[in-house]
C-alpha cells in the first residue's frame, strides 16, 4: 500500500473536526515548488478541508483544547466540571464522535457541531 492508499484508508477513521461526518477525499496538494506534497483530506459533507499529518503533536493540541472548551461548558444536564472525554467510532455505520461523560452522575452527552448535547433526553 503505497502512501496516499494508507492515508485514504486513515482518513475514514477519523470524524471531521466540523461536521464529525467520516467521508473524506483525499488530495494531493504539490503547489510549492522543490517542496514535499501535502496530503490534504476534504469532507465530502461539508467540504471541510485539512492538511494530513504525521504530527501527533497537532492532534494533542487539538485534544486539550476540546477538552478545556468541555470543561469550561460542563455537562449541560447538571452542570459539573469533571467530565471524561472519549473517542469513539460505530462499527455499524462507521461513524466517529467525541463522547463526554460526566464523572460523579454519570450522564452522557455527545459533541456535534451545535455543542456539548446531552444524550439522554
Amino acid at each position: 500500500m503505497n502512501k496516499l492508499e494508507t492515508i485514504e484508508h486513515l482518513v475514514k477513521k477519523i470524524p471531521c473536526p466540523v461536521c464529525l461526518n467520516s467521508r473524506f477525499e483525499v488530495q494531493l496538494n504539490c503547489e510549492l515548488p522543490k517542496a514535499p506534497c501535502d496530503f490534504h483530506a476534504v469532507c465530502q459533507h461539508c467540504h471541510y478541508k485539512f492538511v494530513v499529518t504525521q504530527d501527533n503533536k497537532e492532534m494533542g493540541d487539538i485534544w486539550m483544547g476540546i477538552e478545556k472548551h468541555v470543561a469550561e461548558k460542563g455537562c449541560p444536564e447538571c452542570g459539573d466540571k469533571k467530565l471524561q472525554l472519549e473517542f469513539l467510532c460505530d462499527v455499524q455505520s462507521e461513524d466517529c464522535f467525541l463522547l463526554v461523560r460526566c464523572e460523579d452522575n454519570q450522564h452522557f452527552c455527545r459533541i456535534n457541531r451545535e455543542g456539548i448535547q446531552y444524550l439522554f433526553n
